[in-house]
């Protein structure tokens, strides 16, 4: 089977979205361009890469003293809250929700996993209800989640841990699609299925990687939506060069340009493509005055500069070199 190119619809308005799309357009002002990524990883003094960040969305979290181990913690920080901010005042949470929902299923990994350790901001389930699927109280489990967390056993928190993350990684993808679905967007729909073929490619490949077998993801990874049997065949091959070709699309030419780096590079770069890819598309967004669109593709280069903030502060300080540092930098939407 090979997936189609997608045509994307022309995007249309909607006047209940106009007032956070106003305060969106206000917002785009603000993103970082390629320029200041650039600039940062050249630093050296920990006082110029504080004084560079003043231009940015961490300005108001990074005060005098405020501890550089911190700096992951601030800046997911940042992001969370304005994503919530402007959850809270869209007509629907769904755009919002794409984003904000990976803390939770991280969470539930641990759980599931036997810790006792919730370190993720949550975005639809409380940490309430992580801790009390930690002691086995499963009633709360999201739909996509119970199934699976049903076959993988009658105690979950039992279950070996590269189990866990088999049914979390699935059921985190299931719930991406579903909140997709509840969005009148073939935009969003669109990024959103690449996103979840992009992170199905990578779990999968990542797992050879690591000597693993795959057929288990069959039962715990299973079932994907209109992926599910491109990713069974992916099982059935077990070897990412006759992948290209079952995937199609932009995300098989991707994965077919990935496989001629060299090897050990292989698995990160299809990760940095892939999320450029659905960075562009989502750019899309941008030209809507109102709807959800606008949210979703502005929440998209927020969600890119905070993980390129995170890449550049934290691989100065741990003295990685510049030139490594650009390589990895996502693209920005500023």
């Amino acid at each position: 089977m090979r997936l189609m190119d997608r045509v994307i619809p022309r995007i249309g308005n909607y006047p209940d979205w106009g007032f956070i799309c106003g305060r969106i357009s206000v917002l785009e002002g603000k993103l970082l361009s390629r320029d200041f990524f650039q600039a940062l990883v050249a630093m050296t003094h920990y006082d110029d890469i504080l004084q560079h960040l003043q231009d940015s969305f961490l300005r108001e979290y990074l005060v005098p003293g405020s501890p550089w181990e911190d700096f992951t913690a601030l800046a997911d920080r940042s992001f969370y809250d304005l994503a919530v901010s402007l959850r809270r005042e869209s007509p629907s949470p769904a755009p919002a929700n794409l984003f904000l929902c990976q803390g939770d299923y991280l969470n539930l990994k641990n759980a599931l996993s036997g810790l006792k350790d919730f370190p993720f901001l949550s975005g639809e389930i409380s940490l309430e209800i992580i801790q009390a699927i930690a002691d086995g109280k499963f009633a709360d489990l999201p739909p996509v989640f119970r199934e699976a967390v049903g076959a993988a056993g009658p105690e979950a928190s039992k279950v070996d841990p590269d189990v866990s993350d088999m049914v979390v990684d699935g059921a985190y993808l299931r719930h991406l699609l579903l909140i997709a679905g509840e969005i009148d967007s073939p935009l969003i729909r669109a990024c959103i299925h690449d996103r979840v073929l992009i992170k199905a490619v990578s779990v999968l490949w990542r797992a050879l990687r690591q000597g693993c077998p795959l057929k288990p993801y069959r039962q715990y990874f299973l079932p994907l939506g209109e992926y599910s049997s491109v990713v069974d065949e992916m099982i059935d091959i077990g070897n990412p060069d006759g992948w290209p070709m079952v995937i199609g699309a932009d995300v098989g030419d991707i994965l077919g340009e990935v496989l001629q780096w060299p090897y050990n590079e292989q698995v990160s770069r299809f990760a940095l493509l892939g999320v450029n890819h659905c960075i562009r598309l989502a750019a899309d967004g941008r030209m809507q005055t109102a709807g959800p669109e606008r949210v979703f593709a502005f929440l998209t280069g927020l969600h890119a500069e905070t993980q390129n903030l995170k890449l550049a502060v934290s691989g100065r300080l741990n003295g990685i070199e510049p030139a490594l540092l650009k390589e990895r930098l996502r693209e920005v939407y500023g």
